[in-house]
């Protein structure tokens, strides 16, 4: 695959979870987090499916143990990070949530380097800081008095979502490499039902019956994710997680739009400027990668 086919996808992904996370929010406005996830799930299941068995000629063999085992991590470790995300959500406007979550792209990266022998050069560092420096300014809400210092509704929630997040992009690129897209987007797939069905019960969570304008408003988020998911795979199959991770994080720019003029949210000068460093530390590791 050509570099500029892989900008190209990575772009297409950045675009389309940007959307995605605005369906979201309209969504879980109106019902629980449980019931959208599992309206937005569906949908990207079945568009998965049809995916596998029109574009790959239902290309699905089958795999080793530790692969399945593998496919099944990484299921758990998406559903996770998502969920809790969607948790946030519920507690914070979209702008700031979304700001917040780009910084799952330290973590990808510091795995990348740590495991898969990728590089980071000063600018890189002085970025990782800039998103890091970002991430506080958005999250914190008063700067007066360090001891006093208290967090955003909902950013413990975004902080273990940055985390999950982080870590699932490079098993998804381990699985994607061992296994190819059609068995990858199968098989997480299928395991993604049953944990879905499992955090239910152990949170003891209810499914609402959405109103038929939430049902399509979810059924689109489903449909944002599961394309930008499937041009995410097809992007990080062929690049390097450190290539792929700063152009996907860029969703912020799309989200924060978004935000603005439909939901009509509004954000502090310190949560701007905050926004600003994040997006100004993703371009720049971007940058770094020849982009």
């Amino acid at each position: 695959m050509t570099p500029n086919i892989i900008i190209l996808f990575s772009v297409f992904a950045m675009i389309l979870w940007g959307i995605e996370e605005f369906f979201l929010k309209q969504a879980i406005t109106g019902i629980k987090s449980i019931t959208t996830y599992f309206i937005n799930t569906i949908t990207g299941v079945v568009l998965h499916v049809l995916i596998v068995i029109f574009l790959f000629d239902f290309a699905v063999t089958r795999i080793s143990g530790f692969d399945l085992t593998l496919a099944l991590f990484a299921s758990l470790l998406a559903f996770l990070g998502y969920f809790c995300f969607y948790l946030a959500l519920e507690k914070q406007n979209l702008s700031l949530i979304s700001s917040l979550d780009e910084s799952w792209i330290l973590i990808s990266i510091f795995i990348a380097v740590l495991f898969f022998g990728e590089r980071l050069g000063v600018l890189s560092i002085v970025s990782i800081l800039a998103v890091l420096v970002g991430a506080f300014f958005i999250s914190v809400n008063n700067l007066s008095s360090f001891k006093k210092i208290r967090f955003i509704s909902g950013s413990g929630y975004e902080l273990m979502s940055v985390f999950f997040i982080g870590l699932t992009i490079p098993v998804e690129k381990i699985l994607v490499n061992r296994v190819g897209e059609a068995n990858t987007l199968f098989y997480l797939a299928v395991f993604v039902i049953p944990i879905v069905f499992l955090a239910k019960l152990l949170r003891r969570d209810k499914f609402i019956k959405p109103t038929k304008s939430l049902l399509k408003i979810s059924i689109y988020s489903g449909v944002a994710d599961g394309l930008a998911f499937f041009f995410y795979l097809l992007a990080i199959k062929s690049a390097n997680v450190s290539i792929v991770s700063p152009i996907v994080a860029s969703n912020v720019i799309v989200t924060v739009f978004l935000a603005k003029i439909f939901l009509k949210e509004k954000m502090s000068a310190k949560e701007i400027f905050g926004a600003i460093i994040i997006l100004f530390g993703v371009i720049i590791l971007s940058t770094q990668y020849n982009f």
